[in-house]
């Protein structure tokens, strides 16, 4: 019934104004605090332990019981059965252990010759034949021959010849007699394999090597330079370094798959490049590197890749350094380090991300005065009360911002008398802080309450003194007395 009532008061609630809200939250505080005394029920005295034996003691079993056993040890079983010592149902049949299971005493050689003895007799009683054995229905020989064959002769040869034929053509001949006109006809227009298609071999009438199409003439500004801030003239040295990374991730690319082929080995390659090092400086002539690339298949531009080695610092003067080039291709091991491009000035070198753009989130906010974990939902910080959004005053005097359900099921003695953090850092006047710890017990003779309070005015720093380090203060210079006074005193 009370579960019900919870129920109801809570579906029921609504806002009408704070007068009937105040009301409402007052009947459910109640109703929590009923249920904090089922959770957390009070201690029994040992008055209240007695009553609570003397009224079992009408049970028979209260005084039948034996010390340190139930009432009922063994449910279900006759009276003064020992469970340890009978045993119900069947005994298991064992037929084999584990060990024989894991570490059998026969071989499987030792099985399939035992298997073997009197097949001959399990033929005729079981119809048990091994795989692939040919059946024996008992016909009688003769007029009945096992070597009897039906249907055609097959052209089978265990040589294999025929096989031979079915992969030649039919005519060996290397030229096939056609008709001149047809021939003619089929070489001007339909394309030979492995040639491009040029009908009426038009490709003659045009220098070789020529290409086709509208020459593609690149822009000023691409992409990239467009979408920076306005003038800024584009780094034409960036766009040359991209034509040179392009080249040289295809160089490392036909690398890997010469690797996986077989076809090609770093290590080798490196020793052929040392043989030709007469002088054992590190630095090979580019003409005797690049022969050496050539007959290793090692295929790239060489303009494209002398102004890439020239901006690594990889060649000077003609020369070579032939270990880092190795380095430079070999997939197997670690990208070199290239050098940054700073081709936007400090002042405009920001980054916008996409979401930040569309929320209008891209100004750059000093969260050096904020906590590590972000603003807490609990303002302590504050001094006034915090009020969140879409509540009124009666969420902070009643069930507010700063209540959870363990103060709701436990609340302390400073929540009973409507007390929360807030009154103990509160600055007070001297004669409040004064009275209030007389009324609790302690006394001040002499200048004893002067002193403290001008060191709490030096450590709260506000002019006055809150009442946690007035305690604090005090306890440290006076022992914590417990005295009892009358609640209506206070």
């Amino acid at each position: 019934m009370r579960r019900g009532h919870i129920a109801n008061s809570l579906i029921k609630l609504e806002f009408k104004g704070v007068r009937d809200l105040r009301n409402q939250l007052t009947v459910i505080t109640k109703c929590l605090h009923f249920i904090s005394s089922l959770l957390n029920p009070p201690v029994e005295t040992r008055y209240q332990t007695l009553l609570r034996d003397l009224q079992e003691t009408t049970y028979d079993s209260f005084w039948n019981k034996e010390i340190g056993k139930t009432r009922d040890s063994v449910p279900g079983l006759p009276k003064g059965t020992i469970p340890t010592e009978v045993t119900y149902g069947n005994p298991t049949i064992k037929e084999s252990s584990v060990k024989e299971l894991v570490n059998p005493p026969k071989t499987p050689y030792e099985v399939l010759w035992n298997s073997q003895i009197g097949h001959d007799k399990y033929i005729k009683t079981h119809n048990d034949y091994n795989p692939g054995e040919k059946l024996h229905r008992g016909y009688v020989s003769p007029p009945f021959d096992e070597k009897a064959c039906f249907g055609k002769k097959t052209w089978y040869d265990y040589r294999g010849v025929w096989v031979k034929c079915c992969c030649q053509w039919h005519i060996q001949k290397p030229i096939t007699s056609v008709n001149k006109i047809q021939a003619d006809h089929l070489e001007r227009v339909k394309p030979v394999v492995g040639k491009p298609l040029t009908p009426n071999h038009n490709i003659d009438c045009v220098p070789k090597n020529h290409a086709f199409g509208k020459r593609y003439i690149r822009d000023k500004y691409g992409v990239e330079d467009l979408l920076k801030d306005p003038n800024l003239e584009p780094c034409l040295f960036k766009r040359d370094f991209y034509v040179l990374m392009h080249m040289w991730n295809k160089l490392r690319s036909n690398m890997k798959e010469l690797v996986r082929q077989g076809a090609f080995n770093f290590s080798e390659f490196y020793k052929r490049l040392l043989y030709f090092d007469k002088e054992r400086n590190g630095m090979l002539p580019k003409d005797i590197f690049y022969e050496v690339c050539l007959s290793s298949h090692v295929k790239f531009s060489m303009t494209d890749m002398e102004q890439l080695l020239k901006l690594l610092n990889i060649m000077s003067d003609d020369q070579i350094n032939y270990k880092r080039f190795v380095d430079m291709i070999n997939v197997n091991a670690p990208t070199i380090e290239l050098m940054s491009t700073k081709d936007i000035p400090p002042e405009k070198l920001y980054y916008i991300t996409t979401n930040q753009a569309a929320g209008c989130d891209y100004l750059f906010i000093n969260n050096a005065n904020m906590p590590t974990a972000g603003i807490p939902t609990h303002r302590t910080d504050l001094p006034a009360p915090y009020q969140p959004a879409g509540s009124c005053l009666a969420d902070l005097e009643s069930l507010g911002d700063s209540t959870n359900i363990k103060t709701l099921l436990n609340p302390s003695i400073y929540t009973n008398y409507g007390l929360n953090f807030r009154d103990f850092f509160l600055p007070r006047q001297p004669d409040v802080l004064k009275t209030l710890f007389e009324k609790v017990g302690y006394c001040f003779p002499g200048d004893k309450f002067e002193k403290i309070w001008k060191e709490g005015v030096e450590q709260d720093e506000t002019g006055l003194v809150c009442v946690d380090t007035f305690k604090k203060l005090l306890e440290k210079y006076t022992p914590i007395q417990k005295i009892r006074v009358d609640e209506a005193d206070c």
